[in-house]
């Protein structure tokens, strides 16, 4: 006589919140090499180069979308443009201060995310791939039609003042480095915060769900609302990246928010490893080199091309990305053996 199988209660996610952590090695010393960023460029090569590490937010978006939840995500430019465009209006029409529109921002992009979520989320796999990348393809023709909230065909710009308080010791003609290090610092804090999120009850929910959705479910998850909350957590990580956009470039235009930001946010977070958040790090690392290689050594014309060709190179070396690759490195006794390892992978 046959019984059904007995499954172990050990084998549920467990519910215990773990304690806060500091951030991962990784991100610590990317942190500290942004942070000496100033002492080597120019202000106009720092406002480069930091709209760039805010998007660091918006590769955490797919991180935590596709890595953790398993939801495959095309058009997260998408919020990044709704984060810019909602601080903003909330800076510019509600002479909200920055202080108080950049948290205003992260809410209202999450609730738009959760709320675009919950009927996108019944669709699976491919189908919810196509869906975002339609939204993706259509959100700059549609947002130009607004030109109250977008500017219009002409785009915006943002004349709130955002200057360096007293304490900071700097002054009006350093503005710039304000407004960079003060996105650094919010950028760390958005990091920190998400880790505890993902490294608690919720995120391994999310990881429950992303790997099986039927047991997930038979141990009480909610599936609708994991997906719908990761969503709509990915969607404001994302806008509060368009927010600081913002916050470095006072001006904001449909034209900065295609499809192709949303291709560039998924390709950073495959090349830097999109099943861990040491990979969103990586992936804006490399987001910021590779144009800083290309430009000194006069590669190619197109920073696009330097890093597509990198994506597809890494892609055989290491499918798991950047992250991947410095994991097994260190597991495996280094490079040589890693190297070696790729070799016999692909020989014959």
């Amino acid at each position: 006589m046959s019984t059904s199988p007995q499954v172990s209660v050990t084998d549920a996610p467990s519910l215990e919140r773990p304690p806060f952590r500091l951030p991962s090695r990784s991100v610590m010393l990317a942190g500290a090499a942004l942070l000496l960023l100033p002492l080597v460029v120019d202000p106009i090569g720092l406002r480069r180069y930091g709209s760039l590490v805010v998007l660091s937010l918006g590769v955490l978006g797919v991180v935590v979308a596709t890595g953790y939840t398993g939801l495959i995500s095309l058009g997260h430019g998408v919020f990044v443009g709704l984060g810019a465009f909602t601080m903003g209006s909330l800076l510019d029409r509600a002479h909200l201060p920055f202080l108080v529109a950049l948290p205003m921002t992260f809410v209202i992009i999450s609730a738009v995310g959760w709320l675009l979520g919950v009927p996108a989320l019944r669709i699976k796999g491919i189908y919810l791939a196509l869906l975002t990348l339609g939204v993706g393809i259509l959100f700059p023709a549609l947002v130009k039609q607004f030109p109250r909230f977008s500017g219009g065909v002409s785009g915006r710009r943002i004349d709130a003042e955002f200057n360096p308080p007293a304490w900071t010791g700097l002054s009006e003609n350093q503005t710039v480095l304000w407004r960079y290090l003060f996105c650094l610092a919010v950028c760390g804090v958005m990091f920190w915060l998400t880790a505890n999120v993902l490294n608690g009850p919720v995120g391994r929910a999310m990881q429950a769900v992303r790997d099986d959705e039927t047991a997930a479910a038979s141990f009480g998850v909610k599936l609708v609302r994991i997906k719908a909350g990761a969503f709509g957590l990915s969607a404001g990580l994302a806008g509060v990246g368009g927010a600081l956009q913002v916050v470095l470039f006072p001006f904001v235009s449909h034209e900065q928010y295609t499809i192709f930001l949303s291709f560039r946010l998924y390709a950073a977070a495959l090349l830097g490893g999109v099943a861990t958040m040491a990979g969103a790090v990586w992936g804006v690392l490399a987001l910021v080199l590779i144009p800083a290689v290309n430009d000194a050594l006069n590669l190619l014309d197109n920073d696009t091309l330097v890093f597509g060709m990198g994506l597809i190179i890494l892609t055989f070396i290491s499918p798991d990305g950047i992250a991947g690759l410095l994991s097994r490195s260190r597991t495996s006794g280094g490079f040589q053996s890693l190297w070696r390892n790729v070799r016999s992978r692909y020989a014959g």
